[in-house]
């Protein structure tokens, strides 16, 4: 219960948990508009989807210009291949949000501007982010497999025993098992993937359905509350 109040109580975990009922919405009316269902039941858990949508751009307003600070801090890190895919991120992730920022500007009716080009670029944006996120989870997985075959090659000069046999099985156990060491790995590489089908749906480059959608959405949003909830399923830096 301590850990459920202090996660409400972060701005963080109060976006996260519009964003799921977000996409819980959305992957509830897009399960039903294909079905014999009651109008006015999917009119509203559209508005719901939208007004979700509207109070997270206004729970996120003003961390654009935070997000683009962090860069800064991680031209910091030494491995270069971090530094590279974390800090352009980092970059394109500020600029989604200030485009978010006048997009919510523009729902509010204290801007004009043209909602369609700004939608499509904050997408682009999303979407480079999310490219460089999944290079830097793919470059984390490569790491850890690369020191998984480092150690056995360890063991194997030293003449000891890796595994009693040597079939697929027992390879994919000791794979989940080296895995399951680096669950914020692979805890992030499941959110980005399932995000990152989200912007190229909106791009019209990928064809899914709104229910599609709106699982992809839960799914990504669980992963994000998980370490909000669990410092330890957090990938850092």
């Amino acid at each position: 219960m301590d850990k459920l109040i202090k996660f409400n109580a972060q701005t963080a975990g109060r976006d996260k948990l519009f964003r799921l009922f977000q996409y819980s919405s959305k992957l509830i009316w897009g399960s039903l508009q294909n079905k014999k269902s009651n109008e006015e039941l999917l009119k509203l858990l559209k508005e719901l989807e939208y007004i979700l949508g509207t109070g997270r751009k206004l729970l996120r307003f003003g961390k654009g210009f935070e997000t683009l600070h962090t860069a800064l801090k991680s031209l910091h890190i030494s491995d270069p291949t971090l530094q590279v895919t974390i800090t352009l991120s980092r970059i394109s992730m500020g600029l989604y949000l200030l485009t978010d920022h006048l997009i919510w500007l523009e729902r509010a009716g204290l801007l004009k501007i043209d909602k369609s080009k700004w939608s499509q670029l904050s997408y682009r944006l999303w979407l480079y982010a999310l490219v460089m996120n999944m290079s830097r989870d793919f470059y984390e997985l490569k790491q850890i497999l690369h020191q998984l075959s480092f150690g056995t090659l360890n063991q194997e000069l030293q003449g000891k025993t890796v595994h009693p046999t040597n079939t697929i099985s027992s390879k994919l156990n000791l794979y989940y098992r080296v895995l399951a060491l680096h669950k914020d790995v692979v805890l992030d590489t499941i959110k980005n993937g399932c995000d990152i089908c989200l912007p190229l749906s909106q791009l019209g480059y990928l064809s899914i359905s709104p229910r599609t959608v709106g699982l992809l959405g839960v799914i990504s949003s669980i992963a994000g509350i998980i370490p909000l909830m669990d410092s330890s399923y957090k990938l850092s830096p």
